[in-house]
């Protein structure tokens, strides 16, 4: 898998190095650099960017700090962890002016270390660095919804290659992600719930599964049990902890108005509704649009993908524009061939045959999305309420 955070390891500055790849592996890092002294670190970060640095403190002069402290303002270097023999209050005190967010003693302790990953990954999160979510839905299965989420979710990967992308299963015991990515997962999306009291961006990594070009899966839980437990407020959470921690969150959503569903939708920046070129599609999208219509949702919030589209079909675009009253956002070709084919083999599209229409449209679909101007959070006319009270609304019933 090629993950996307990069950390730059001065000396001897972590101690153990293959204790400090297990810890920076789980918060998405990938192999780190190291650079001899901090002198040749000055001089990478001169070069490229890093998302880490981890350097003595002990031995570095103020010309030194100064210039750790421009990287961090230029944005060439988006965190600092500095180690010492002992936690000496000067040295300590010097290390903050220059913006040095953490201090471990060294040789750190990678509980400390991830300790200390995971109160900078929250203060990224909470200056305001959020991510983006889909939700991909269909009122009817067999429309290719859980196809489209696995390929968008590795075409947002592969167009953006500085951005974590998620993609998440929220149907219990039938979802599919796993089956289309050909996932064999530890853990799934019942095992989050457990924890969801203490999750963090450490517990939340190590939950994941990560695959490739930067892409973590969270699948659906195969326990029925949990259907009750996976409530709106709890998925709700659940998006929330992922949008903190992923540029780009794919949603695959059940083929019904359940408590989940509706969170998905409710907090989701897109709605991408799935149809086809046919009556029956149609005229379940048809429903669907009418119920985020009465939900409030801004019309720039739902976007149309007409799936396994061909030319010469009985009912054109026009005509499901005009039954809609909304228009097309995008068009899938129907490539058979192509997607049964990255079935099989459990791979997205663009793995398969990068040459392919679909794997084209695919990374043109991703490109328009992360392109267009985004709904204002909180601000998109949904009505922030949860669950329970949309099903009200709905004048809904609970599954039994």
């Amino acid at each position: 898998m090629s993950t996307l955070r990069k950390a730059l390891i001065v000396g001897g500055a972590a101690g153990s190095l293959e204790a400090v790849k297990s810890v920076l592996t789980r918060f998405g890092f990938g192999e780190p650099s190291a650079a001899i002294d901090v002198g040749a670190a000055l001089g990478e970060l001169q070069q490229q960017t890093y998302d880490l640095l981890l350097l003595p403190l002990e031995d570095m002069d103020s010309l030194q700090l100064a210039a750790v402290e421009r990287a961090l303002r230029a944005g060439r270097l988006s965190f600092a962890i500095g180690t010492g023999p002992r936690a000496e209050s000067d040295l300590i005190l010097r290390a903050m002016r220059a913006g040095i967010q953490e201090f471990l003693v060294y040789p750190p302790d990678p509980k400390d270390l991830a300790s200390a990953l995971d109160r900078l990954t929250r203060r990224v999160s909470a200056s305001g660095q959020r991510g983006v979510v889909y939700a991909l839905y269909s009122g009817k299965g067999g429309l290719g919804t859980t196809s489209i989420a696995a390929n968008l979710a590795q075409a947002l990967a592969k167009g953006r290659k500085d951005s974590r992308v998620a993609i998440a299963d929220l149907v219990v015991t039938d979802g599919d992600v796993r089956v289309f990515l050909n996932l064999k997962p530890t853990y799934d999306l019942g095992d989050l719930v457990k924890k969801l009291d203490r999750v963090d961006a450490e517990l939340l990594n190590s939950l994941m599964t990560p695959y490739r070009e930067g892409i973590w899966a969270l699948p659906g839980p195969d326990n029925p049990e949990l259907d009750d437990l996976l409530d709106g407020a709890t998925v709700s959470s659940i998006i929330e902890q992922l949008r903190s921690h992923f540029a780009y969150t794919v949603l695959d959503c059940e083929h019904h108005m359940s408590e989940r569903t509706l969170a998905a939708m409710d907090l989701a920046d897109r709605i991408l509704l799935v149809t086809q070129l046919n009556v029956s599609a149609l005229r379940s999208t048809q429903r669907t649009l009418a119920i985020c219509r009465r939900l409030g949702y801004a019309n720039e919030k739902m976007c149309v993908i007409v799936n396994r589209y061909q030319s010469g079909e009985v009912l054109s675009v026009t005509d499901a524009a005009d039954v809609l009253k909304c228009d097309v956002f995008w068009k899938l070709p129907n490539d058979y061939r192509t997607a049964a084919g990255a079935l099989m083999k459990g791979v997205p599209v663009a793995e398969f045959d990068p040459r392919s229409k679909l794997a084209w449209s695919y990374s043109q679909l991703a490109a328009r999305l992360a392109g267009v101007g985004e709904v204002a959070r909180n601000g998109n006319g949904t009505h922030g309420a949860g669950g329970r009270s949309l099903r009200a609304l709905l004048g809904m019933k609970k599954r039994v």
